[in-house]
Formats: structure tokens, C-alpha cells, sequence
């Protein structure tokens, strides 16, 4: 997560502008999602992050636990508790 974060009604609107942007589907795998569904992931994320729309995009729950990034580890754990993901899951990217 980038090091500053918008008031929580800028972040639902940049939500919704992200997931429109994206067509309604994940970015990776292509599954139309709702914007309940959808997990709006910094591409770049830590310090180094933004939160401008250029590193943002659009993923489903189980696209966005399977990054490969060590900072979405916990992510990926829930989904495994939550039978999102298999125990012999792959990391993309």
C-alpha cells in the first residue's frame, strides 16, 4: 500500500472509476466481476507506490492473493482459509 491513503468515499469512487476503466473484469485472468468482487491492486506497491489510476488495476480475489508480491502473503493465507485458492497454488508476475 502506497504511503498515504485517500478519505474512504475517494477510495469507493476510485474504485468504481478503476473497475469501469477495466471493463468489469479482472485484468489478469479476464472473469467479469462485480465491483464487490473486484480488489483494486497497486501494480507498484509500498513506498514506491501510488495511488494515481496509472497503478491501479483491477483483480478478482483469487488473482489478487496469487501475485507474486511478499507484501500480499496475508492475502494469500486468507484465501487459502477461505478455500479460494488450493495449497498448491502458483504466484503470476
Amino acid at each position: 500500500m502506497p504511503k498515504s491513503r485517500p478519505p474512504l468515499e475517494v477510495w469507493h469512487n476510485i474504485r468504481r472509476i478503476i473497475w469501469s476503466r477495466d471493463k468489469h473484469q479482472c485484468v489478469h485472468c479476464g472473469r467479469k466481476i462485480t465491483l464487490s468482487e473486484a480488489e483494486i491492486d497497486h501494480i507498484v506497491s509500498g513506498k514506491l507506490g501510488t495511488n494515481k489510476f496509472s497503478n491501479l488495476r483491477t483483480l478478482c480475489k483469487v488473482c489478487h492473493a496469487t501475485r507474486l508480491d511478499h507484501r500480499h502473503r496475508v492475502v494469500a493465507r486468507n484465501a487459502l482459509r477461505d478455500g479460494l485458492i488450493n495449497a498448491d497454488w502458483e504466484p503470476w508476475e
